[in-house]
């Protein structure tokens, strides 16, 4: 008996050396593997729990807005562009657990019919499927409501869920939801060339304007980007805020367009590019004491709700800024009064017209009639047109003076408008030695010009000699509540204030008495020139193409005026020179301006 009692003991004995064996081996198992995760694995599961808790949000800011004057007198602005959000919302069915719970909440939030319902469960269903749309927009309305029944349904699956396989957001309870901003444009066509269009930037996703005012003022308008970091907890909540930087919404541009001057000014180019069959053509509608732009139109145009189905990208040119050409005979009223600045010649000054004019190398230049006119004065140069007439009034004068006159009227060089695309114009014929460059200049040949500068030069004569600015933003207001005015800026003083006066009363003759008559309105003095330009075949570098551009460019009244317009059309095949077709379009914007603006008869 003894002996079988200190067997059991020594077996008891041996057991409990292995057990505490194994126990020292179990602790020491653990010991190392917590040495080796809290040591030497430290960094990369502190890294993992931060990433799983971590929370990094992007606050996307909302575009600026742009807007027109809803009338003259009014305070009143009218939207010229609309920020319509939307979302896209898909499934992801290998992530979905609960399919008849989802297609409940999509079915009660959307307010979906049965067969509906079931097409939408058909689609979760599809477990080896990664993506099925299911709504392509629902409001932000829908989807907050959605998102907050959704969020429910996730914290109930996780009261079931081991720790660690909790569904952390929407996204991997298998919905998912796309932010979509669509930049709607109300005015469509009309005024596609001042905005632009909100398409993409280089990286082929963002969203950046192009063109116009949405390129141009893209910073201020874009706003800028916040974001959000803290901890979130396992149902997604937020626990901590590490850091916040709150979104800046985008600026909002208030214009100097009046959108009732701009409706009337491009239904007007609307009907006349079609009527006299031409290419396209453009209308700037400019304040004449101030500068600011009023209408500016281009035609054809393009729908920026539907930029991407233009034909042809070069549709999305202002060419009121873009296009330099050569202006032709409205730049004899520029040339008219740097003569009369210079006291070369005044309106009365006589001069034999014999039909052309010979220069020391051969050139020869005649006047578009192929007509000698005999004795005429100023007056009648600028009445008829006549080349031969423009050169003896600029013949003395040095070409380095006529230059810098150019220059001062703001020639080859931009104006300095807030808009994207202005081009420079070319001027630079007249730095070559020869009369013959300042000859050609002086009736608008071998320089070009854009119908802006165009605009602004022939203002000139308009304002007294004084040369403005041109602008077309009013006001840029932050999302802070800052305003950035903009004000009427007169450059400089171009020609004296008699020259512009006498130069005035010439370009009434023009429309009373010469090719201009279509630009008459009655019981109004209005002031014009109208200028046909051959347009010179690149190949040959002569002027044979058999393409003309026809423009006027006037004001009225011609004394305190109130507006200056400029009317361009190319290549119309109606009409062979400006005053039947640039000329009445012009007439009929100027009548229904005098009109809109109330301005009482002055003759």
């Amino acid at each position: 008996m003894r002996y079988g009692l200190n067997n059991n003991y020594e077996l008891s004995l041996v057991r409990l050396n292995a057990l505490q064996g194994l126990i020292f081996f179990l602790a020491l198992v653990i010991i190392v593997r917590l040495f080796y995760l809290q040591v030497i694995r430290h960094d990369y599961y502190l890294a993992a729990g931060l990433e799983q808790r971590a929370i990094v949000k992007e606050l996307s800011p909302e575009r600026g807005r742009i807007y027109a004057l809803a009338g003259q007198d009014s305070s009143e602005l009218y939207p010229l562009t609309v920020n319509n959000i939307y979302y896209e919302i898909s499934v992801d069915p290998a992530k979905i657990s609960r399919p008849q719970n989802i297609t409940d909440i999509l079915g009660e939030v959307l307010e979906l019919d049965e067969t509906v319902k079931t097409e939408i469960l058909a689609k979760i269903k599809k477990e080896d499927r990664r993506y099925e749309l299911i709504v392509k927009e629902a409001s932000p309305e829908q989807v907050e409501r959605l998102q907050k029944a959704l969020e429910e349904l996730r914290l109930d699956i996780n009261k079931n869920q081991d720790t660690g396989q909790e569904v952390k957001n929407l996204s991997e309870l298998g919905v998912n939801f796309i932010k979509h901003v669509l930049r709607y444009y109300p005015d469509g066509e009309n005024s596609a060339h001042i905005l632009g269009f909100l398409g993409y930037g280089p990286d082929g996703y963002s969203r950046a304007g192009s063109y116009g005012l949405e390129a141009y003022f893209e910073k201020e308008l874009a706003g800028d980007i916040g974001s959000l970091s803290g901890e979130k907890d396992v149902a997604g909540r937020l626990l901590t805020q590490d850091s916040l930087r709150l979104q800046t919404n985008g600026a909002d541009l208030i214009l100097t367009i009046d959108k009732n001057v701009q409706y009337l000014a491009c239904q007007a180019l609307a009907r006349a590019v079609p009527r006299y069959q031409a290419e396209s053509g453009t209308v700037i509608v400019m304040e004449s004491s101030t500068g600011a732009i009023r209408a500016m139109c281009n035609y054809p145009g393009f729908d920026p709700n539907k930029y991407n189905e233009v034909e042809n990208s070069q549709v999305y040119n202002n060419n009121g800024v873009y296009l330099a050409y050569e202006p032709g005979s409205v730049m004899k009223v520029i040339a008219m009064a740097i003569a009369i600045d210079q006291g070369r010649v005044s309106p009365s000054t006589l001069y034999n017209d014999e039909g052309k004019v010979r220069f020391a190398g051969g050139e020869v230049i005649e006047n578009a009639d192929r007509q000698a006119h005999g004795w005429v004065d100023m007056k009648e140069v600028l009445t008829s047109s006549l080349n031969t007439g423009i050169v003896f009034a600029t013949a003395e004068i040095n070409n380095t003076i006529f230059n810098d006159y150019m220059e001062k009227f703001g020639f080859g060089k931009v104006t300095g408008i807030t808009i994207s695309q202005e081009s420079v114009g070319d001027i630079s014929a007249l730095a070559k030695k020869g009369d013959i460059y300042k000859a050609t200049a002086s009736f608008g040949q071998g320089i070009t010009v854009t119908p802006l500068q165009m605009l602004v030069a022939a203002n000139v004569i308009a304002d007294r000699g004084l040369l403005v600015k041109p602008y077309i933003v009013l006001e840029i207001r932050y999302a802070d509540g800052r305003i950035e005015k903009f004000e009427p800026e007169v450059i400089r003083q171009v020609i004296e204030p008699s020259t512009a006066s006498q130069v005035a009363a010439m370009m009434v003759n023009v429309v009373d008495d010469g090719h201009a008559r279509q630009a008459q309105v009655p019981g109004y003095y209005v002031a014009g020139k109208t200028g046909t330009a051959d347009v010179p075949n690149p190949q040959t570098k002569r002027y044979d193409s058999g393409k003309t551009i026809h423009t006027f460019v006037g004001f009225a009244p011609h004394e305190n005026a109130k507006f200056t317009v400029i009317t361009r059309l190319d290549n119309p095949q109606v009409g062979r020179f400006a005053e039947s077709t640039a000329v009445p379009l012009f007439g009929a914007i100027a009548k229904s301006l005098l009109e809109y603006y109330q301005i009482a008869p002055n003759r």
